[in-house]
């Protein structure tokens, strides 16, 4: 299968990973809405390297933008 639309998350293996149905991004979100994270592609956004990134919750990613200030501002 291949990826779709521009989802940039590499966890195939997930039922809600477009590659997977044919809803796009909408489950992915919704979960994520309700379980207080923010979606892998809104990480890798600010930077592609997620490799320190262990709950995906929006303190996280709020840490993960600060740390990441210089390149989110050269977008």
């Amino acid at each position: 299968m291949s990826k779709k639309g521009f989802c940039t998350c590499e966890d195939t293996q997930c039922r809600l990973n477009p590659v997977n149905h044919e809803h796009g991004c909408n489950p992915c979100i919704q979960k994520n809405l309700r379980e207080g994270e923010i979606p892998t592609c809104f990480f890798k956004a600010v930077s592609e390297d997620i490799s320190q990134i262990k709950t995906f919750s929006t303190e996280e990613f709020a840490e993960h933008v600060i740390k990441n200030k210089k390149k989110v501002e050269s977008l």
